[in-house]
């Protein structure tokens, strides 16, 4: 049941009128809604450590009993590795995968749940899959939370999973650059509503404690470093056309999107909020995009 749950959006799940998601950050649990056509932030509330499960069990009670839920992990309660793809039935390789992934993970295979989307890959390389894979043991203490509500949980996915619905599919491709304060920057590239390449950096976890004068004067170099080997990557190893335009996700992001044009990025602008009419304001918009990614109808679906 629990991986029926997890793997539910393979099928894909119906836009219903007042859907909410809860999203489970590092430190925050926020619940966002929408009505319609409209986005809703519910409620936010920190936490801390390992003390999510009372912030929880709050965000599912602000809720009408019965309603349809979608969960939203942070990269704290996952872990991804990219694997080349077996030989195997969707069946098979649901069951392979823990075995295949153990030696990758901290987790023991005995308690890892695991699901996958397809990498596209260039004709001539060998296809390749992005694993996620999850305590089991630990994800039926959250499961039991939401049943426990009354609510009906559609699915559960993790956030990298995700951004690429807060841009529109197009043919040419678009670089994502997110940052949650005490996260390290997600970078992302997609092209026709598919996700290519996703890492996270490492070392920039702060960098939203930057003052206008040390982003103006040097302490985005890493940032754009960063950029450039992920384009270059892009392009040379998965043999796509140049990255066409840059979406920052941040704080700061209006001085972080000056720096970055004025030392050769091109098209390079803040990721705009109106992927649906929402009352969120940017900071609200930063700590909860997971929500709003997996509630913004219209876009592609993203297997998980």
């Amino acid at each position: 049941m629990l991986r029926k749950i997890i793997t539910s959006i393979r099928r894909g799940a119906a836009n219903h009128s007042g859907l909410f998601a809860l999203y489970l950050g590092s430190s925050t649990v926020s619940l966002t809604q929408i009505k319609g056509n409209k986005m809703l932030l519910r409620r936010q509330t920190d936490f801390t450590g390992a003390d999510w499960q009372p912030a929880v069990r709050a965000m599912l009670s602000a809720m009408p009993t019965g309603s349809h839920l979608h969960l939203v992990l942070a990269p704290d309660f996952y872990q991804l590795v990219q694997l080349d793809k077996p030989e195997l039935s969707e069946d098979e390789m649901l069951q392979a995968l823990p075995w295949q992934v153990k030696d990758l993970v901290s987790i023991s295979p005995e308690d890892i749940v695991a699901d996958y989307i397809d990498l596209p890959v260039h004709s001539a390389q060998q296809a390749k899959i992005n694993v996620v894979v999850a305590s089991l043991s630990w994800l039926k203490q959250l499961v039991q939370q939401v049943t426990q509500s009354g609510q009906q949980l559609l699915t559960i996915q993790p956030e990298e999973w995700l951004a690429l619905r807060l841009v529109k599919p197009t043919a040419s491709a678009t670089m994502l650059v997110i940052h949650q304060p005490e996260q390290e920057v997600l970078i992302q590239i997609v092209r026709e509503g598919v996700l290519y390449f996703s890492r996270r950096t490492r070392g920039l976890g702060r960098m939203h404690l930057y003052s206008e004068s040390e982003l103006r004067n040097g302490e985005l170099d890493r940032l754009q470093l960063e950029l450039q080997r992920s384009m270059d990557y892009f392009e040379s190893q998965l043999k796509q056309p140049p990255v066409r335009d840059i979406r920052l996700l941040m704080p700061n992001a209006e001085i972080v999107t000056e720096v970055l044009a004025q030392t050769g990025f091109s098209r390079v602008e803040v990721l705009s909020n109106a992927v649906v009419d929402n009352s969120l304001n940017t900071q609200q918009m930063i700590s909860s995009w997971p929500a709003v990614a997996v509630l913004s109808p219209g876009r592609a679906e993203q297997a998980v």
